[in-house]
């Protein structure tokens, strides 16, 4: 009772493609309609706001506040991360930091497609590990999903999605337990290291000071080849000279321009010209 039984035919997911395109500037591939189907069915059938996907379509096209868009991109964006996921990341920005804290007029660090914010706090704790706390330091954190940012600023996070992630030191330092719920909440002095802000990487970026490391791990995977130029290009500007852009262990740059120098482990380095 309640499940949709109707299927999205295949002019309708293009037009649904083409209205996530433009509110997220992500691609939806062919093969993706079964999700969007699926995922879309919480709102459309028997006892549910909408009869059928034209009359959701429609809505959403029409929505003049902006909350059944924002609910249409949160639905069909995938989050999923953990504390310190790929560790020889951490490690090299650990490095880093080591070499450039006490140079550096300053440190920008990006986590660009932060979803729940364990990236971005990974980061702040490895810079407060480090020493960095006293350094003008900031961590910038953005997503397309308004859902997932509101999460992460808040900061808590339920035992079940830490456990085995991060060591009983760490959290006794950088987080606060609460037994009653059952979960941890970052502390004051990692959160505000931290900005959440919204961002579409296909939009303009607003940046006045360039970064020295960027996280894009596994977010490139939403963008056919030329808007991963585009996206790689403009983030190039947006790093100091001898920067390092950081992407997924399984991603590959191979067929993309870009003017980046490919190190190990998916870490991609600015040189001069």
């Amino acid at each position: 009772m309640g499940i949709s039984t109707e299927e999205l035919s295949e002019s309708l997911f293009k037009k649904l493609a083409v209205l996530f395109k433009k509110n997220s500037g992500i691609n939806l591939k062919d093969y993706k309609k079964y999700l969007v189907e699926y995922r879309l069915q919480k709102f459309v059938g028997e006892g549910k706001p909408f009869k059928d996907f034209h009359s959701y379509y429609k809505a959403v096209e029409a929505d003049k506040t902006g909350k059944l868009r924002t609910e249409f991109v949160n639905s069909l964006t995938t989050n999923y991360t953990y504390f310190f996921r790929e560790e020889v990341h951490f490690r090299f920005l650990e490095h880093y930091l080591s070499r450039h804290a006490s140079i550096e007029p300053y440190l920008r660090f990006w986590s660009a497609g932060c979803s729940s914010g364990e990236e971005a706090y990974s980061m702040a704790i490895t810079c407060l590990e480090q020493g960095a706390a006293q350094k003008d330091i900031k961590i910038l954190a953005t997503d397309i999903s308004l859902k997932v940012l509101t999460f992460a600023s808040e900061g808590v996070y339920h035992y079940s999605k830490i456990k085995g992630n991060l060591s009983d030191s760490t959290l006794r330092k950088y987080f606060i337990f609460h037994a009653d719920k059952k979960n941890f909440q970052i502390k004051e002095e990692v959160k505000q290291l931290v900005t959440f802000r919204y961002l579409n990487l296909m939009d303009p970026f607003p940046f006045h000071k360039r970064f020295d490391i960027v996280f894009l791990r596994n977010v490139l995977i939403y963008f056919d080849s030329q808007e991963k130029e585009i996206i790689l290009e403009k983030i190039w500007e947006e790093i100091k000279e001898g920067g390092y852009l950081i992407l997924g262990l399984s991603e590959s740059l191979v067929g993309i321009r870009h003017r980046f120098t490919q190190l190990k482990y998916s870490i991609n380095r600015k040189d001069s010209p």
